[in-house]
């Protein structure tokens, strides 16, 4: 997410010494300029994660006029390894494979691209907001099926995905991902279901990398927005998670089975989710995550409107958090919900607006460690079974939080409490800390910057 910054030198006096440096330096003058503030659903951080693009056949798409009128079509010609370049238009044909409907079925490796436009013979770069490049499934089936394989799929709206099976249990609504090992980037993955789990993303063993994609307006039973299982090994970083719904539990995101692995969530703005009964923002059941420099903001659960944690005695639950803001909305409900067989360990992290901040309700079998926190309006820092220390109250002073933005205004009393984690980047990427010590939250308050003074005579 973006904020507006500005290197500000306080004097008339200062800018004129300033200039004379320039000058007795024999430096060319730049202009620094502040990056416009957007919404903050439009307005997420890039870590770019490039994807390697094999030198071999480029294959082209569009809806008239091109080698191939459908994207599938050239899945299906193309070599693993190729590179296939989609331009704008919207893409429904719907196709069968090994009892799975979609518009895109995928078991080899090959890059898609969306965002391409005839009128410069795809040359790149793509631009994908301004050549809107769209996979809808109408709501007869999936949009992308992904099997045995490690494809890269960028630049796409995924829309309009629907899965029922006999019985009510349907999985991966817009993405099905199973036993394999894709990249999922710089999407729109918007208004898919599912009858089972998963309404956006639906990740079954392998690997996944999901990045900086906006998630949002998904509905499912289970996992509105995101649901990862049997020891899926995935990294779910910078995205956009928003006001996705599910009719039982997980309204963002829903970690499953079976503490194989230590799927990484980091930089995701995970926002105005319903979880229904459990976990609004992020449940994790019976397995391990690693969650670092995140905002849950505004969702809404009855137990754990931010997180909901839970295990069992073959399967517990252990989960790290560290720099992460936890803001509730007008419900209010508990920042971390915690039951049994579960350890949390939680590190320079903020709570803001719920009803209770951390709970656990199974002292007996859960550990829930909590250092170097700020709570901030919040009715009830914590119950009993939760040890605490190094804690602080005060105004965060969000930037604009009705609004989405989460960022640490310069009043903040967030700014300078942490203590060292190792974590050297915020949500948006930029370094931490940027004072003596790191700021407390998913976000690192930019210092001024004043430039040395130098004065030449005539």
């Amino acid at each position: 997410m973006s904020r507006i910054r500005t290197i500000t030198i306080s004097t008339t006096l200062a800018l004129g010494l300033g200039i004379a440096l320039l000058w007795a330096l024999g430096a060319q003058s730049q202009t620094a300029t502040a990056a416009q503030a957007v919404e903050p659903s439009s307005a997420l951080a890039r870590t770019r994660v490039e994807i390697p693009r094999a030198p071999t056949a480029e294959l082209h798409v569009c809806p008239a006029g091109c080698p191939y009128a459908s994207v599938q079509a050239a899945v299906d010609a193309a070599a693993p390894g190729s590179v296939l370049k989609v331009a704008a238009g919207t893409y429904t044909d719907l196709h069968t494979r090994d009892g799975f409907t979609q518009v895109v079925y995928i078991s080899k490796t090959v890059t898609l691209q969306g965002g391409y436009t005839t009128a410069n013979g795809f040359a790149d770069p793509p631009d994908p907001d301004a050549n809107p490049t769209i996979l809808d499934a109408q709501g007869k089936g999936r949009v992308i099926v992904i099997l045995d394989a490690g494809p890269a799929i960028e630049g796409f709206t995924i829309t309009g995905g629907y899965v029922e099976k006999p019985g009510g249990v349907g999985s991966g609504g817009g993405i099905y991902i199973h036993s394999a090992s894709p990249t999922i980037r710089d999407n729109w993955i918007v208004d898919n279901s599912a009858d089972g789990d998963g309404g956006a993303i639906f990740v079954n063993r392998g690997s996944a990398q999901i990045l900086e994609n906006r998630i949002v307006g998904n509905t499912a039973t289970w996992a509105g927005g995101l649901r990862i299982i049997n020891d899926a090994d995935v990294q779910i970083v910078g995205n956009l998670i928003e006001g996705n719904v599910a009719q039982n539990t997980g309204g963002g995101i829903d970690l499953e089975c079976c503490g194989g692995t230590t799927p990484l969530i980091a930089r995701n703005v995970i926002l105005n989710n319903d979880g229904s009964a459990r976990g609004g923002g992020i449940i994790v059941n019976a397995t391990y995550a690693r969650l670092v420099n995140n905002v849950l903001a505004g969702n809404r659960a009855t137990d754990g409107a931010g997180l909901f944690l839970e295990g069992s005695a073959g399967y517990p639950v252990s989960v790290t958090l560290i720099h992460n803001t936890l803001a509730g909305g007008p419900s209010g409900g508990e920042a971390l919900w915690v039951g049994a067989y579960v350890t949390a360990t939680l590190v320079n992290n903020v709570v803001s607006s719920h009803t209770v901040g951390f709970t656990n309700t199974t002292p007996a079998s859960a550990i829930v460690t909590a250092d170097y926190t700020l709570f901030d309006t919040t009715g009830v820092p914590y119950g009993s079974g939760v040890s605490s220390a190094h804690e602080f109250s005060g105004n965060l002073a969000f930037v604009n939080p009705s609004e989405g933005d989460y960022h640490l205004g310069h009043g903040s009393a967030a700014i300078d409490q942490g203590t060292q984690t190792g974590v050297t980047d915020d949500l948006d990427g930029d370094p931490r800390p940027t004072g003596p010590l790191p700021d407390l939250g998913a976000d690192e308050v930019p210092r001024y910057v004043f430039l040395p003074l130098v004065l030449r005579g005539p």
